[in-house]
């Protein structure tokens, strides 16, 4: 266990031509939003989840290239997972087009060795983070709306669950009845998973630092 490393399995900002999910893309140079201003800030581009049905509430499923994807990795074990010391970290920013509140929600299903969920699915994102977004005036659109949508950031994090030995992930994109196109935005997710340290190691690498630092006073 001491050669695995932190993993990080998804890592996206949707700058290429291209992107994991396969999704489209809106420029924030389109104004379709506030600014984002978060940490990580936006770039040039985020997700939107397509096209809908006009008048209709409607539904977009976006699967990531190569789900499920693989735990065991990076030096990460299978022991490691079932001994309760691997970590996930699960994050994304959202927005959604002034208050149509359209929404995505990002999902991450712990499967076994013979791909059967594990658990509840990890999510987040979806229509209360994009119902309590800000709003203001985008200073730039044409018309100049007072009802542009901030960014905001969800995140989950926790312990891999014991037997789990892959990942699969999915966006979900939800619009409501108004307007044509699937108007939930997201941007900069990232999905990785790390070794916790055992107590005992923090310990003993705590005592080490404690020892160096008397013998250095002591010359």
């Amino acid at each position: 266990m001491g050669t695995a490393q932190g993993v990080t399995l998804i890592s996206e900002g949707f700058e290429g031509a291209g992107n994991v999910f396969g999704a489209f893309t809106y420029t924030y140079a389109a104004t379709y939003t506030m600014p984002n201003l978060l940490a990580p800030a936006g770039g040039l581009n985020y997700l939107r989840g397509g096209a809908g049905i006009n008048g209709s509430v409607s539904t977009n499923i976006l699967t990531l290239t190569g789900s499920p994807l693989s735990l065991v990795t990076g030096g990460i074990t299978g022991t490691d997972i079932d001994s309760g010391t691997v970590s996930y970290n699960l994050y994304a920013q959202f927005s959604t087009y002034r208050q149509q509140n359209d929404h995505g929600t990002l999902s991450v299903q712990f499967l076994d060795a013979g791909s059967s969920p594990i658990g509840l699915s990890l999510n987040i994102g979806g229509a209360a983070i994009v119902s309590g977004l800000g709003m203001g005036i985008s200073g730039y659109g044409d018309p100049d709306f007072t009802d542009m949508r901030d960014w905001a950031a969800d995140s989950l994090a926790g312990i891999v669950p014991t037997g789990a030995r892959f990942a699969s992930v999915r966006i979900l994109e939800v619009k409501s009845a108004g307007g044509t196109a699937i108007d939930g935005y997201m941007d900069n997710v990232n999905f990785s998973i790390d070794v916790v340290p055992e107590p005992g190691s923090v310990a003993l690498v705590a005592l080490g630092a404690g020892l160096f630092a008397l013998l250095r006073r002591r010359r």
